[in-house]
């Protein structure tokens, strides 16, 4: 029995419930900005189909290869559908501003929080939080061919519209941001332990 699988589970189910608290909060805000209406239920009015679900999921593990670490690669792959947590305030047919949670805003949010509750140490997770904006983003813009983004929710209600070969630049920044957090934490281990700690579960 590995005992190091355990902890591993309980990191990415509390990682997945904090992330996915984060952007359902921060989606709330959007019940009180100008412009908000009834989107209607999801799976009516919204792309919730496998294709969705599972590309959202690949498309984030992708680029979270990087990491080397399996409980990352996981994290990579889950936190960009997670980012969809949005969708649930739907049920409830209020009047909200869609997508709030696919802004840089949000990205800033989600550092504070998760540095916050995870430490300022773990900077493979926080790489994660913000690459999962940017794979989810891609993907959008490849499911639906030309699509729209508040990106600097709640600050302004503007849509900005990404189409074409858009989706290139927002996968090569999650990317970047996954390389480069690979990067420091490999020089940040030493010889002895970067095999058993880098690779790790």
């Amino acid at each position: 029995v590995n005992l190091n699988t355990s902890p591993s589970v309980c990191f990415i189910v509390k990682a997945c419930l904090v992330y996915g608290g984060i952007a359902f909060a921060f989606s709330m805000l959007g019940t009180v900005l100008p412009g908000a209406f009834v989107i209607g239920n999801p799976f009516e009015v919204s792309t919730a189909t496998p294709e969705h679900v599972i590309g959202h999921i690949i498309w984030g593990l992708i680029p979270g290869l990087a990491f080397l670490s399996l409980r990352y690669i996981i994290l990579a792959g889950l936190f960009p559908i997670i980012l969809d947590a949005d969708h649930l305030l739907q049920f409830l047919e209020i009047e909200m501003v869609p997508r709030m949670a696919h802004s840089l805003p949000f990205i800033l949010i989600a550092i504070v929080v998760m540095m916050l509750l995870f430490g300022k140490k773990d900077i493979r997770l926080i790489a994660v939080s913000v690459a999962a904006v940017f794979c989810h983003m891609s993907f959008d813009i490849i499911l639906n061919g030309s699509t729209e983004f508040p990106v600097l929710a709640p600050f302004s209600g503007e849509f900005f519209t990404f189409s074409g070969i858009d989706w290139i630049i927002f996968e090569v920044i999650a990317a970047a941001v996954i390389l480069t957090a690979s990067v420091i934490v490999k020089k940040n281990y030493g010889r002895y332990n970067y095999k058993q700690k880098f690779y790790s579960f």
